[in-house]
């Protein structure tokens, strides 16, 4: 019959994307290096050909490649401090994602520098560690620098306004500092994507040197998810470069059972 199937390798699935230092390619794994949540991941190749036509018709004679630029696109739907970095362009394979330390005031404070958190949670931070209150938990949310520590008493560098009442219960996080609109040059990463296909085979993707060169979106709706569109960049290694032994002038090698 014809257009029957040869086999059931069809592309139908999602792919789970992980990003690190150049160094670390072939040791990137899901638990340390994945991004999360992706949806639409498109890897895409767009050679370019100078070409040599001959006579009055212009007829086809010869053609050279003269670029091959690599490009991959992706929705990511995780807005963590680490995804939010790398959409900006800067290196978030430094950032720590879900800090993890939260406790709750143990006594109303009105105005003032200190905030007193639950009984053994002051050893959970340290000098400097930026925090959130959350006052309320709606919008009245403060950001402090932790100045000092005296057990479960935290001395904040800013005061808290004289109007805001900071209740007992109210939640204090420690939190990730992202910059936005900063001119610091990001470092060359390295990628590995594994998907698998409709008949779950795996398919790998290592891609030894890239920069995500656009995916900062912050949008809040309501009538869908928002998502960071990514966007890599793919280089040619130099021979400096981590893994040219490997790729040599290969951009990405596609690894297929």
């Amino acid at each position: 019959m014809p257009g029957m199937n040869k086999t059931n390798a069809f592309m139908l699935g999602t792919a789970t994307v992980m990003l690190g230092p150049q160094e670390d390619l072939f040791d990137l794994t899901p638990a340390t290096h994945s991004i999360g949540a992706v949806k639409n991941f498109t890897m895409t190749s767009e050679p370019t050909y100078t070409e040599l036509t001959l006579g009055v018709r212009n007829d086809l004679a010869h053609s050279i490649m003269t670029q091959n630029p690599v490009r991959a696109t992706m929705e990511v739907f995780e807005f963590t401090a680490r995804n939010l970095t790398y959409g900006l362009g800067l290196d978030g394979s430094k950032v720590a994602d879900g800090v993890g330390t939260s406790s709750t005031v143990a006594t109303s404070a009105t105005g003032g520098s200190e905030i007193d958190v639950k009984a053994g949670d002051g050893a959970n931070f340290t000098v400097g560690d930026i925090i959130a209150i959350d006052v309320d938990g709606d919008e009245n949310v403060l950001i402090r620098t932790i100045g000092t520590i005296d057990t479960d008493s935290l001395t904040l560098t800013e005061e808290i306004p004289a109007s805001v009442t900071v209740p007992v219960g109210a939640e204090v996080h420690k939190v990730s500092e992202v910059n936005i609109g900063s001119k610091a040059e990001q470092p060359f990463l390295s990628a590995k994507i594994v998907g698998r296909l409709a008949d779950e085979s795996p398919l790998v993707l290592l891609v030894p040197k890239v920069r995500i060169t656009r995916g900062f979106t912050l949008a809040f709706t309501t009538d869908d998810y928002g998502n960071l569109p990514f966007e890599f960049s793919v280089y040619n290694l130099a021979a400096t470069d981590p893994h040219f032994a490997e790729f040599g002038r290969n951009t990405a090698k596609l690894y297929r059972t």
